[in-house]
């Protein structure tokens, strides 16, 4: 603990290395003096005096006329426990210098306020708030006009016990002394944001508004405030209050002269409530005055891309990027509008720059591995993948190198990593085991013809979020289907996923593809026209079940016509191409006659 300045204990620094203890050495010495040559002086024990005594008390009593009074007396020996706990500090003893300091403030609570205020503080670092607080209430009553100690007890009860309720009527008392004192509004504030009380704290914004005051950072603090209170729990501002937070701005903009710092964060301010046309100016202002400030520079840009100007973002960081070539963080900014510009390749490439100079952070390794699966560069992906997994153990790098080698249709050897990654996040990181992982795993486990397995997981994601299983449903539904295995359990997977999603062309196409199955092909080619029709983009496994159920139906020449559509979207599609020579090859022998009318599709329900 540091001594503070002012009051008694300053003064003491001189009573201490001054006449007090040297004439207090001559007393002990010349008692000495006249003590018998052979006497054996008795040992000596270090003991704190108590505080009403005085210290000739063991020698003699004091003549009545003489005698201190109380008050007197207390500050006296408030004095010597500070001196006592400056030799103890000095001595590196804290816990009785602790211990000294408060002796001296219950002796004299109100002599030095910032001292009570430190002794407070220490007590809370310890988690012993209950002896700050009675410090601070001995302070308040001995000094009730000493705004200081309002606050500090205010803070202890507020932040350190939470008990914003206890500290309300302190931040109010401190108003009340102070009133044209930012930190006292500040204070009562933050209070009534702990007790949810919005339109009170909103009333001491608006009070405090009506201050008179020349310094640009008392306007950025009541914008911050009105910030904090006008923003959702989601971290949305709420533009329909930009109104009490914008004159703030006004006059700090009008008193901020050439501070560049004040002109950023007057930017950062309009960008939190949205107002990015107008942050820009600000940040333009900061940069002609700092000369090329690099955050400034920075937060230009990320407004740049706020406001939908990805051009003048991406030329503001290639710039950044010449003055400053090793942030890492520029190169990842610039990756994410390449990347959502659909610049695959520039993204990539700024990503691994990111990584390169940055290496220790787990993201950047997924960043570039997500771009390498993106431009189909599996292998790359896969390594990049690897090479994190060895530098980090962190399931979510796990789960992203099976899902890597799942795309690259490398299954067998996704699958143990897909169930690495599971054991990994129960330990660690139970977060990413949501129903999108078991999803995944079980598509993998499917493709990799682990049928019971698929659906086992398939049924773990649907558990895991009903409400959102579609996918998840039509997925196990279908891979029954398709495999002419379970049709009733399939077909009512499938039913399931269009309750959720009644208008999805796939789902459409898996109930059509079940009425297939079970021989019902009137209704399979309604429920496949209808999902032909309605998918974006056209899909090449919907026009071959047109063309498997036109076949069903004795009609070569039409199925013929959809599985030549199918073909030229999927043209590396042998099976599918053979089926269609096989087709025409019987049709050339034996020619059909005029087929009978076609059955139309159901309206969609969006249609109707």
């Amino acid at each position: 603990m540091n001594p503070p300045g002012p009051g008694w204990s300053h003064q003491l620094l001189r009573v201490a290395t001054g006449w007090t203890v040297p004439a207090l050495l001559c007393f002990a010495l010349a008692e000495g003096a006249l003590a018998a040559p052979n006497t054996v002086p008795p040992k000596s024990v270090l003991k704190l005096r108590n505080p009403d005594e005085n210290i000739f008390s063991d020698l003699r009593l004091s003549a009545p006329d003489l005698e201190l009074a109380k008050t007197t007396e207390n500050k006296a020996d408030a004095e010597a426990a500070f001196v006592q706990a400056l030799l103890l500090e000095d001595e590196g003893d804290n816990d009785g210098a602790l211990a000294a300091y408060t002796k001296a403030l219950q002796l004299d609570p109100g002599a030095d306020p910032d001292l009570a205020i430190r002794v407070a503080g220490e007590y809370a670092n310890r988690d012993e708030v209950a002896n700050g607080i009675d410090l601070l209430k001995d302070l308040v009553k001995a000094r009730p006009n000493d705004v200081q100690g309002f606050l500090a007890l205010t803070d202890l009860y507020l932040r350190r016990l939470k008990k914003p309720y206890l500290a309300l009527s302190y931040a109010e008392q401190a108003l009340k002394i102070a009133p044209n004192q930012l930190d006292t509004y500040q204070t009562l504030f933050e209070v009534y944001l702990a007790l949810k009380r919005k339109k009170d704290a909103e009333a001491i914004l608006l009070r405090a508004e009506k201050l008179n005051s020349d310094s640009p950072s008392f306007w950025l603090t009541l914008a911050g405030l009105g910030i904090r209170l006008y923003t959702s729990e989601k971290g949305a501002f709420q533009p329909m209050h930009a109104s009490v937070v914008q004159p703030c701005l006004e006059k700090a903009a009008n008193l901020a002269g050439k501070n560049a710092d004040t002109y950023t964060k007057i930017g950062d301010a309009y960008t939190q409530i949205n107002q990015v046309p107008t942050a820009i100016t600000f940040y333009v202002k900061a940069l002609e005055l700092s000369q090329g400030d690099q955050e400034a520079e920075y937060k230009l840009a990320q407004s740049f891309a706020k406001a939908g100007q990805r051009e003048e973002a991406i030329k503001a960081l290639e710039d950044l990027i010449q003055s400053n070539p090793l942030r890492p963080e520029i190169y990842e900014f610039l990756a994410r509008l390449y990347q959502s510009s659909k610049n695959y390749e520039r993204a990539l490439e700024n990503y691994q720059q990111s990584l390169l100079l940055a290496p220790d952070r787990p993201e950047n390794y997924l960043h570039s591995a997500g771009m390498q699966l993106e431009l189909k560069k599996y292998d790359d992906a896969i390594a990049t993948l690897t090479e994190a997994r060895h530098r980090f153990r962190i399931p979510q790098i796990t789960y992203s190198l099976a899902i890597a080698l799942s795309t690259a249709s490398r299954h067998s050897q996704a699958m143990p990593v897909y169930e690495a990654a599971l054991q990994e996040a129960k330990d660690s990181q139970q977060e990413i085991l949501d129903a999108s992982f078991y999803f995944n795993y079980g598509v993998c486990a499917e493709q990799g013809g682990f049928m019971d397995k698929a659906a086992t997981l398939l049924q773990k994601s649907i558990e895991l979020d009903p409400s959102k299983a579609a996918q998840a449903y039509n997925y196990i539904g279908y891979m029954w289907v398709d495999r002419n295995m379970n049709l009733e359990d399939g077909g009512n997977m499938i039913r399931k996923a269009l309750e959720l999603e009644p208008n999805n062309a796939a789902y459409i196409d898996s109930l059509g593809w079940y009425y297939y199955h079970i021989g019902d092909y009137a209704k399979a080619l309604t429920e496949l026209l209808r999902a032909a029709d309605a998918l974006k983009p056209e899909d090449p496994v919907v026009y071959e079940h047109v063309g498997d159920t036109f076949l069903a139906l004795g009609k070569s020449g039409e199925a013929q016509i959809y599985w030549q559509k199918a073909l030229k979207l999927d043209p590396s599609n042998q099976k599918l191409a053979n089926k269609l020579e096989e087709s025409k090859a019987k049709l050339t022998a034996n020619p059909s006659p005029a087929s009978s009318p076609l059955p139309q599709p159901k309206a969609s329900p969006s249609a109707q």
